[in-house]
């Protein structure tokens, strides 16, 4: 059943890609087709390799409680804070 929900959401990618080659980027049927033919293993692979897996085996309860005893607390960033000011064509605001 886990092949056959990938393979689907492979193809319901593909599909995306070629509605997104056709119409935002306008190429051509066959610069579409083939747009999409490469950019989907690319995609594919790209999330493989950013998504760690599930089957790596979760780490041990133990260790994880021992670290979170040692833990220290972690002061919180300053904040910043940015203005943008819209002006008229005379320069007032």
């Amino acid at each position: 059943m886990e092949r056959v929900k990938n393979a689907v959401l492979v193809f319901c990618l593909f599909v995306v890609l070629l509605v997104i080659f056709s119409s935002y980027f306008r190429a051509t049927e066959l610069g579409t087709y083939f747009g999409a033919l490469a950019g989907t293993p690319v995609l594919v692979h790209v999330f493989n390799r950013l998504v760690p897996s599930k089957q790596k085996a979760a780490p041990d309860r133990a260790v994880t409680s021992e670290l979170v005893a040692h833990a220290e607390a972690v002061p919180r960033p300053t904040e910043q804070v940015f203005v943008l000011r819209m002006e008229g064509p005379n320069g007032r605001t």
